[in-house]
């Protein structure tokens, strides 16, 4: 089922889609047109704005290139979960590391693909242990080593394939935050505090100078995003923060960033399953806060019967955001929402922008209203009871006496 709402209230407007095909969206197109991942079943799935969700077969999706590309895994004919890039019904299947082999039903998985489509990045199986690659179509899947004999695992990559991202894990089996040139060298990124260098990177902009992530958390946090940005012959990172919750514990993950420094991602609100919350962070916020109370600050008030509990994509511009939901039924269900530029004039009324409510704003609204006009109202619906009609003339008019 999908459900599409276009909103527009005082001072933004957003259209708002949700469908239950899709459980968790892993990987938006930059121009957030197009949307894959998976559901509870573990199957493949893409979502367009033209077509909607489309099941594809067993497996995840998990990134989009801007031609269209889409990096993931499906079974394959033994029945293996393999790499794969899937593009317009066409399955390009990639394979394993060099000497890999299975483990139970898993071969390898496409984690990641650079937005110009040349590179894919994942993990491939070697005697059920993992080892991070790097695809592209002159030299297929070049493995990125293990980190002293341990696992490695490679999740984000920047626009052109020239960085990667992921974790290598130490003896102590702990992961560790690390990226990867293209030669294939490795950089650990530490961490928050000095005491563990536990973390996983997740996501760099397509330009390489941003990374996210997540690590062992300064003060009193447990676990926290970060944002890591590179310092002479190292990174410097600097934590996004944990909005206040019950939980108990103090969490918060990033999982994409925007190109204009928008990051979404996700903390643990209370305990249980569905204790966690989608969250958000911008320059001037400068901390981490529950996505709903962010659209609240927008003046968008018109989820208090749905929980979102991850941010896990955001378009390149930072207006679209995708992740899971609980909706009011208490179903998880994949949510998209476009938040529009800031709309015209904030004075209630003055739709015509010219910063005075008069007879002007009067047609407007009445043009609106009989649709021969095609245009977005900022504030359209001045009673707030869900329809644009003659009731809102009325208001207009006696804003208009009022003044």
């Amino acid at each position: 089922m999908r459900i599409l709402i276009l909103i527009i209230n005082f001072a933004f407007s957003y259209e708002f889609t949700t469908f239950s095909e899709m459980t968790f969206p892993l990987g938006m197109k930059d121009d957030g047109t197009v949307v894959v991942g998976t559901d509870f079943y573990e199957r493949a799935i893409i979502w367009t704005v033209d077509d909607g969700a489309m099941i594809i077969g067993d497996g995840e999706f998990w990134g989009v290139a801007d031609d269209g590309k889409v990096s993931g895994s499906l079974k394959n004919n033994q029945g293996l979960e393999e790499a794969v890039i899937w593009q317009d019904g066409e399955i390009t299947w990639l394979g394993n590391i060099p000497n890999g082999n299975s483990c139970d039903a898993l071969l390898s998985s496409g984690l990641s693909i650079s937005a110009d489509g040349s590179t894919v990045v994942g993990m491939g199986w070697q005697n059920c242990r993992v080892e991070a690659y790097t695809w592209n179509a002159v030299n297929g899947i070049v493995g990125l080593g293990q980190w002293n004999g341990n696992n490695t695992k490679a999740q984000a990559v920047n626009g052109n394939g020239s960085i990667i991202g992921g974790w290598a894990e130490a003896n102590s089996g702990t992961r560790q935050s690390c990226v990867w040139d293209g030669d294939g060298n490795i950089t650990l990124l530490g961490s928050l505090i000095p005491s563990s260098n536990y973390g996983e990177v997740t996501a760099i902009s397509n330009d390489g100078s941003k990374i996210i992530g997540f690590s062992a958390g300064s003060g009193n946090n447990h676990t926290e995003a970060y944002l890591a940005t590179p310092s002479a012959d190292d990174y410097e990172l600097t934590g996004l923060g944990v909005p206040n919750n019950f939980a108990g514990i103090n969490e918060s993950h990033a999982f994409d960033i925007s190109e204009n420094n928008v990051i979404v991602g996700q903390y643990t609100a209370t305990w249980g399953m569905d204790g966690m919350r989608a969250a958000i962070w911008t320059e001037e916020l400068g901390t981490m806060v529950d996505l709903k109370d962010y659209l609240s600050s927008l003046g968008i008030n018109d989820f208090n019967n749905w929980d979102f509990l991850k941010a896990l994509c955001i378009s390149d511009d930072g207006t679209i955001i995708s992740g899971t939901a609980l909706n009011s039924f208490g179903n998880w269900a994949t949510y998209i929402l476009d938040i529009s530029d800031e709309l015209g004039s904030n004075i209630a009324g003055d739709f015509n922008g010219d910063e005075t409510v008069d007879i002007l704003d009067v047609i407007t609204l009445v043009n609106h209203i009989l649709d021969s006009e095609s245009i977005d109202l900022n504030g359209a619906d001045l009673n707030n009871d869900g329809f644009v009609n003659i009731l809102d003339i009325i208001e207009i008019i006696n804003i208009i006496l009022d003044n």
